[in-house]
């Protein structure tokens, strides 16, 4: 939407006076922060390890990931694979709800009401612990991956985790993206249906299957409606995937808290954790808004 398009209310005023007040008020905040963080608080603060904590060089002098840098690469990798799989899941959930058969909007609404309303905790036991580990053959993938070709396992390793992780890697992307399926589901169901009657009446004028419809004509306008709603669920499992430091994943939290518990870096540590992502999450927000324009 263009600027000049918007209505009178919500145009853009210039910089007034009471807009200089606020800076201040806010700068002397800030200040007063900082000045008793620096002279107030009582701590020694160790800035000299964190850039090793992140990257550094081993004992041949090669470049290699530290455990704050292994930790956010897993991290990365963990929320892409879960928002690509959620947004699948999500669409074939939206549309499943909106079926002409009971059984699949039954269905697709048991998933979606059970992943919404259950907190994520609770939700990692279950999935982890229980329906993957009894009913989902993760180990004997992971040992078909080690009997495979090098170029195999380093292609794995590249795209997923160690060799060693994947057996936990695995049910954590399924019950990380089953969790979120159910908010991209509800944002592309809203979607299909304020799609204009007029829309759905042209396809089928047109003598499209139900299939080419959607594909055609409905989805096009749907991605299109939704791409402001999409930042949300789609920066949420890289916030959400923290929690998965209760089941042993050396995910960025993870590494944070062993790091701060063997070298006693407590608050150096967790401000670069939480930096690290700040800067992931603000650069797929500007990611979306540059989609949406």
């Amino acid at each position: 939407m263009k600027y000049d398009s918007l209505p009178p209310q919500l145009k853009y005023r210039g910089f007034r006076f009471k807009d200089g007040l606020i800076l201040a008020a806010l700068g002397l905040l800030l200040l007063w922060v900082g000045w008793r963080v620096l002279i107030d608080f009582k701590y020694d603060w160790q800035w000299d390890d964190l850039p090793g904590f992140i990257i550094g060089r081993d004992e041949s002098g090669r470049l290699r990931l530290g455990p704050l840098g292994h930790g956010l690469a897993l991290t990365l990798k963990l929320s892409l694979w879960a928002s690509a799989l959620a947004m699948i899941l999500g669409l074939i959930l939206a549309l499943g709800r909106l079926s002409r058969f009971l059984y699949f909007r039954l269905l697709s609404r048991t998933v979606v009401e059970v992943s919404r309303n259950i907190p994520p905790l609770v939700l990692i036991f279950i999935g982890f612990y229980f329906l993957s580990a009894q009913f989902l053959p993760w180990p004997k993938l992971a040992g078909l991956v080690r009997e495979s070709g090098p170029a195999t396992q380093w292609l794995v390793e590249a795209l997923t985790v160690r060799l060693s992780e994947l057996s936990v890697f695995f049910p954590v992307v399924l019950t990380l993206a089953l969790y979120e399926a159910a908010y991209f589901a509800e944002i592309f169901r809203g979607a299909i249906i304020a799609v204009p009657l007029g829309q759905w009446e042209a396809s089928w004028c047109l003598g499209l299957n139900r299939f080419d419809r959607y594909r055609f004509v409905i989805l096009l306008q749907v991605f299109r409606k939704t791409s402001p709603q999409l930042a949300g669920p789609s920066t949420s499992p890289v916030k959400a995937s923290s929690i998965f430091s209760v089941v042993s994943l050396a995910e960025l939290t993870y590494s944070s808290m062993k790091l701060s518990a063997t070298y006693h870096h407590l608050f150096e540590i967790w401000l670069t954790a939480a930096g690290l992502y700040f800067i992931f999450n603000f650069a797929l927000s500007s990611a979306f808004q540059r989609l949406e324009q």
